[in-house]
């Protein structure tokens, strides 16, 4: 999905809702004339450009002469209001337009600042909000486009004298983003996908910052998405993006947890962290498993071999089926002949891991889901039923899925099976690798897929 982001457009939309309206940031286009106008009228500004996210520009009145601007790790304090803003223009805008608005003293958590992420996905007939995240910027760092720590909402404990602040500014979160992504899908039609950042004011009231509403491939928004659905609840294991406190939280709940890159195939750069019953930790990825004696240690090896390189998210270890102590999953094919058509399960074949590894990319052999149903420990009554429900689960994932890319005919769907015969969505590809069921003597499968395949491409260039 594409949407242009235009933000002084998406401004321009927002402010004719009156109930939206009180919470926007008094906003214009960039321009010397507006830069002195709203430097004159505001303690604080920010710039921002109008179809970018990650460049801000925060500026300062610290007196009547000096400012200070910052962007990123740049903080410089330049006097006058015509030096500034030539600065601004030859060293930070980038021949881009850029917006000015209003900006605000904001509460603090531990001194740092902070903003609410909220996520909201369009479910069928109604907007649905799943996810309110707080992200604080490293020490010193005005602006949240630097984030230090990612917290669920809930385990955000601001200081007792403004605690009722706090939490009154939390209640009105939900309704105002509902209503703010009702009225983004009056000026885009097709948007289903929306993440809006709010600051809280020293009085306790959500000012809107960000708005992004284009969908990345990564896990999280995925996930996001899936969470969309609820009768999903049940088959997603509990995600987060990473950060050492939620480390513990998890490990403290479930012993152990895996940690994923965001944007990542072929199970590359995957670890479990395990906390062991003497209290010592074990890292295990691919085939190496690493003996930590304290949690300060697996956080240092961690953010060296993983966390530093890109974002990463966490989440609970599903204890899969095992085939001769080896876990296994199921690659569901899900597709559809043309964008109007029907979805369809084409096509089931489980992967079991190589002895040693924790991700079934890594597979030692590849059978029916029959055959590794009864070759595993699971106690099952009826397979059948659990067939029937993988199916399922396949079937309503792309359906969701479809929300953010309409075009798509083709899953890949990784679905585990728990040691109670329970199933889990692992994870969904775009672009599966049909070749494993060659593996299979019975070429039903393989032959359906393919056929399927054909009618897409047929269509497709027929269009």
């Amino acid at each position: 999905m594409r949407v242009l982001n235009e933000k002084f457009s998406t401004y321009s939309h927002l402010i004719s809702d009156e109930r939206i309206a009180p919470h926007l940031p008094e906003t214009a286009l960039l321009n010397e004339s507006s830069f002195y106008e709203y430097v004159n009228k505001y303690y604080q500004v920010y710039l921002r450009p109008c179809h970018d996210y990650k460049i801000s520009i925060l500026v300062t009145s610290l007196d009547d002469e000096h400012f200070q601007i910052e962007s990123g790790s740049l903080c410089e304090i330049i006097q006058g209001k015509t030096k500034v803003y030539q600065f601004i223009e030859n060293n930070l805008l980038d021949g881009k337009r850029f917006i000015i608005q209003q900006a605000f003293p904001g509460l603090t958590l531990e001194e740092n600042q902070f903003d609410i992420r909220v996520y909201a996905v369009k479910t069928s007939s109604k907007w649905t909000i799943t996810e309110k995240i707080a992200r604080i910027t490293p020490d010193g760092y005005s602006i949240t486009d630097e984030v230090k720590g990612i917290f669920p909402l809930s385990t955000v404990r601001p200081a007792s004298s403004i605690n009722s602040i706090y939490h009154g500014a939390f209640t009105q979160l939900g309704e105002l983003a509902l209503l703010i992504a009702e009225k983004l899908e009056e000026k885009y039609p097709t948007c289903k996908f929306v993440m809006m950042d709010f600051f809280i004011d020293l009085l306790g009231k959500p000012w809107l910052n960000q708005i992004r509403y284009r969908f990345s491939d990564g896990k999280w928004d995925w996930y996001q998405v899936l969470r969309g659905e609820k009768d999903l609840f049940p088959y997603l294991p509990e995600t987060y993006p990473y950060h050492e406190r939620v480390l513990q939280n998890y490990l403290e709940e479930y012993k152990s947890c895996i940690i994923k890159p965001n944007l990542s195939q072929w199970g590359i750069g995957i670890a479990v962290i395990t906390l062991l019953e003497d209290q010592s930790f074990q890292i295990h990825s691919e085939r190496s498993k690493v003996p930590v004696n304290d949690f300060h240690e697996v956080l240092e090896k961690i953010h060296e071999r993983y966390t530093s390189k890109k974002a990463y998210h966490i989440q609970e270890k599903i204890p899969l089926a095992t085939i001769n102590d080896c876990p296994f999953d199921v690659r569901v094919m899900v597709q559809r002949k043309n964008v109007n058509s029907e979805w369809v399960v084409t096509g089931k074949i489980t992967r079991t891991a190589a002895n040693g590894f924790i991700v079934t990319n890594v597979a030692k052999s590849l059978s029916t889901v029959e055959d590794a149903l009864e070759a595993s420990k699971i106690n099952l009554k009826n397979i059948d039923s659990l067939l029937w429900e993988i199916d399922q689960l396949g079937l309503l994932i792309a359906r969701q899925l479809e929300k953010v890319y309409p075009d798509a005919c083709l899953w890949g769907m990784d679905i585990g099976v728990d040691q109670s015969g329970k199933p889990w969505f692992i994870e969904a590809n775009l672009v599966p690798d049909v070749s494993i069921f060659r593996y299979l003597s019975d070429k039903t499968m393989l032959n359906r897929i393919k056929e399927y395949l054909r009618e897409a491409r047929k269509k497709s260039d027929d269009q």
